[in-house]
């Protein structure tokens, strides 16, 4: 079996954090706050600008390439899959080098 590999480069270092309000399907008032990180990801031979979500308080990714772990954002309920909107990133660690 052959998986595809899904590659993340943190670009920077920077969160954008954007906070407003919105009125839900009961015409209650909400906040919200989202964090983003710009990033590129890459797969299937394509490369793609990319905004890594942040929890509220998760510090940022450090700079650097890493393998997107799809398998630990998995959620299936109900025969029904999803995926988390904040991504599970590993870092990719370089060769050693032979002493």
């Amino acid at each position: 079996m052959n998986l595809e590999t899904v590659k993340v480069t943190i670009l920077s270092t920077n969160i954008d954090e954007k906070s407003g309000t919105f009125e839900d399907d009961s015409g209650k008032e909400r906040s919200y706050t989202t964090r983003k990180q710009k990033a590129k990801l890459e797969a299937g031979g394509f490369a793609y600008p990319y905004d890594v979500r942040l929890e509220n308080g998760q510090q940022p990714f450090p700079l650097g390439e890493y393998l997107m772990d799809t398998a630990a954002m998995l959620a299936v309920n109900k025969a029904a899959h999803t995926f988390s909107r904040f991504p599970v990133l590993r870092p990719i660690e370089a060769p050693k080098a032979r002493s």
